[in-house]
């Protein structure tokens, strides 16, 4: 019984030396450690605004010049009847939806999309004008799921009033590429 206690002792007292030594290294948050923060954090508590969203640290900071754009792209899309979808949303991708457009689940089951969509994806690795590296995909209600026609925001702004008359049936009223899922 003795000799057990004394391993036990001996165990405890190795694992307690790790542990010191571990607690008087120096604390190094690696670059990975703190994205996978930040995403956890989104995930629990996602963005509420545009702004908010920007306002989460992802690689380098936005420029003022780049975050007055894109929450004027916001705040123009939610004057048009869009609306922020905060879950879809965080630092490098914002997501919009155009309500007036739902088509219902239906179009879902059969593997279309029930609704138009427009994610702006943002490159923020970029040390400058992200305005000019941004992707936005175009959803048009109708099309097939995940088949998105890709612009810049330029292209968005030229063609909303086109993308918000779209109903499912009509030709493609948009020049954009279409992109499908690889």
């Amino acid at each position: 019984m003795f000799r057990a206690n004394n391993k036990k002792a001996a165990r405890r007292s190795a694992g307690q030396h790790e542990r010191d030594a571990h607690a008087n290294a120096p604390r190094r948050k690696s670059g990975l450690v703190t994205v996978i923060q930040a995403e956890i954090w989104h995930r629990r508590y996602p963005p509420a605004s545009v702004l908010q969203a920007l306002a989460t640290a992802c690689g380098r900071p936005m420029t003022a010049a780049d975050i007055r754009v894109f929450t004027g792209l916001g705040i123009t899309l939610a004057a048009r009847g869009w609306s922020f979808i905060r879950e879809c949303s965080g630092p490098e991708v914002l997501t919009f939806s155009y309500q007036p457009s739902d088509a219902g689940l239906a179009y879902l089951h059969h593997g279309l999309e029930p609704v138009t969509t427009v994610v702006v994806t943002l490159d923020r690795s970029l040390p400058a004008d992200t305005v000019a590296g941004c992707e936005v995909e175009v959803l048009l209600v109708g099309a097939p799921r995940r088949q998105a026609r890709l612009t810049d925001l330029p292209g968005l702004t030229t063609y909303l009033r086109v993308i918000q008359a779209y109903r499912p049936g009509e030709a493609i009223p948009v020049p954009f590429p279409l992109v499908v899922p690889g």
